[in-house]
């Protein structure tokens, strides 16, 4: 065969070759193709959204992240998942369950006025720089909260009913707590306290030295070397709450535009296992500051934000019309709203006239036009979900008649033809006018204007002041330099005391009782109310305390609203009674 026949024979050979390799190619290929599409017919397992964080709205800034510092309510929507207590009322339960301690202490033992409790804190349990969580933590954190001059104010008034700290010497872990055996709250106040790194206090030690009696008395005049620990206490450092014991740390904050927090890598408590303040099944949180609703709301729809909490009866129900995929939950609220009275006024000091202003305020309206229904009406500072709320008090105070009589008969009248009610008070004619602070939001906006058009009838000029919320309290309410302001309270599912908001003790420069209220009786249902183990015993001095405080109105109760969260559709969780409504780490994300 000459080579010419053999370069043709092979030429056609690979032909013939390159055609089989096609012809096998498109086999494969169409082979594959059927296996694709069979196994996508037979797929039994749903995927899952490819989701590791949730944006979660703020209507303001938490300003401080450090629950021992401050308790309000916007920060606790981010520090309980940075801060834990060493027990907290379970979401579902409501019951207390613990957290970094290892059981709730069944029962104390009582002694020279003591009720002692022994606690364990967990063996593995550590602060986020890997430093154990101890005892010596615990003693630190009381002694320092209980020092006159030391910043924190929410806890201060509850330090008072510790007698005793004693850490083992062998088992830093390990210690026993004597509480005031006659204080109702004596086990929650003991388990649900939140606890500070003291190492990472850089004068700690100077408390070591002093007894826990002593620090709930001595001041930097009576002791210099104080002076050193409370500069650096007090130092707003502090506030952000960088060594925590929660399961997520805070990786950025803008003031008054977003915070993030991330899950920890190597957490203590691992994924949490079953308890509901360990988990973190959503890695990030995102929380994105925006005061005005109707923003917040067009970026829920646009996907910019995945769960609203607290939006208007309005927006709510336009939501759940227009976003049918989203979960709509709700619960009872634990918070309240009320109109704060400065009762140091000269004018406001008459209960005659606060008594007035309570019927000035139409609930029923309230609710219907600015809630459609969602809520409660309130007749005191007692939740009605306890049950020793006195629901035989009627919430039906609106006596627009009955306000302009009683203030004449007060002698108010209007003297110059002007729409203002004055009257001769030590020498001087003063007009009924009066400032009503709010902060700005929606609601607190559709409440003044209610308010302020049903006091115009009966001549009481109400002027409508837009204030942030910070300077109202330093320049305002911690000062008692107001006249009224809208505000909310928070309550936890715990027995409430009454103690820091309504004692005369706590009328004060900062103090916590903003009211100004002072009563002696008042003063003595709340120290036995505070001192009375025994549920009906003291569900009864709580109904006497209620109907003084119905009769004094030391404030504008309004109502309990119903908590109202919206969820983006791809996220599964459910809501609580506890504050503030939800727990965003233990949400999962749906299968598709």
């Amino acid at each position: 065969m000459s080579v010419n026949s053999i370069i043709e024979f092979s030429f056609e050979l690979f032909v013939i070759l390159e055609q089989i390799v096609n012809i096998m190619k498109g086999y494969q290929i169409f082979c594959l193709s059927i296996i694709a599409l069979f196994l996508l017919g037979c797929e039994s397992e749903p995927t899952t959204p490819a989701r590791d964080s949730i944006s979660i709205l703020l209507n303001k800034d938490p300003e401080r992240l450090n629950p021992v510092y401050d308790s309000r309510a916007v920060a606790r929507e981010v520090y309980q998942y940075m801060y834990l207590p060493l027990a907290d009322y379970h979401p579902e339960t409501l019951e207390l369950y613990p957290i970094i301690i290892d059981d709730i202490p069944k029962s104390g033992v009582e002694a020279d006025g003591e009720i002692k409790y022994n606690i364990q804190i967990k063996e593995n349990a550590s602060w986020s720089d890997g430093t154990p969580i101890t005892g010596d933590d615990y003693l630190f954190t009381v002694k320092a909260v209980a020092l006159q001059e030391s910043s924190p104010r929410s806890w201060k008034p509850y330090m008072q009913v510790f007698k005793s700290i004693e850490v083992d010497e062998s088992d830093r872990k390990k210690l026993v707590i004597g509480m005031d055996a006659d204080y109702m709250l004596s086990l929650e106040t003991a388990t649900t306290i939140f606890l500070l790194p003291k190492h990472s206090y850089t004068n700690a030690n100077i408390l070591d030295g002093l007894s826990l009696e002593q620090c709930k008395s001595i001041t930097k005049e009576s002791h210099p070397e104080l002076e050193t620990f409370l500069a650096e206490f007090n130092d707003p450092k502090h506030y952000k709450a960088e060594i925590n014991n929660g399961p997520y740390n805070l990786v950025n904050w803008q003031t008054d535009q977003y915070l993030k927090i991330q899950e920890k890598e190597n957490y203590w408590a691992g994924d949490g296992g079953e308890n509901p303040f360990l988990q973190s099944t959503i890695p990030t949180m995102e929380f994105k500051i925006m005061e005005d609703e109707m923003t917040a709301v067009t970026a829920f729809k646009d996907g910019g934000i995945d769960l609203i909490r607290g939006l208007s009866a309005d927006n709510f129900s336009k939501l759940q019309e227009e976003k049918k995929e989203a979960g709509f939950l709700s619960s009872p609220s634990s918070r309240y709203y009320y109109i704060a009275i400065n009762n140091k006024h000269p004018i406001l000091g008459d209960k005659d006239v606060r008594k007035a202003l309570n019927q000035l305020v139409d609930l029923d309206g309230m609710l219907e036009n600015i809630e459609s229904g969602y809520g409660t009406k309130l007749t005191g500072p007692i939740h009605p979900k306890q049950n020793y709320y006195d629901a035989n008090l009627s919430s039906d105070l609106f006596r627009p008649e009955n306000a302009k009589q009683l203030l004449e008969k007060e002698g108010w009248s209007d003297t110059n033809s002007d729409g203002t009610i004055d009257k001769v008070i030590e020498g001087k004619k003063e007009e009924l006018e009066l400032d009503l602070l709010i902060t700005g939001s929606p609601l607190g906006k559709k409440v003044a204007l209610v308010f302020q058009s049903e006091a115009k009838k009966v001549g009481i000029k109400i002027n409508i002041v837009p204030k942030d919320i910070r300077r109202m309290r330093a320049e305002n309410l911690y000062t008692y330099n107001y006249d009224l302001a809208a505000l909310a309270e928070g309550q936890d599912v715990a027995p409430n005391d009454p103690f820091p908001r309504w004692h005369s003790e706590n009328i004060k420069e900062r103090g916590s009782n903003i009211s100004g209220y002072s009563s002696t009786v008042a003063d003595s249902l709340i120290e036995l109310i505070r001192t009375t183990r025994k549920v009906d015993e003291r569900s009864k001095y709580f109904k006497e305390f209620h109907q003084l405080i119905y009769e004094d109105q030391p404030v504008i109760f309004l109502y309990s609203p119903t908590e109202k969260i919206v969820l983006n559709g791809d996220f599964e969780g459910t809501a609580t009674a506890k504050r503030p409504g939800y727990l965003a780490n233990t949400f999962n994300v749906k299968s598709r």
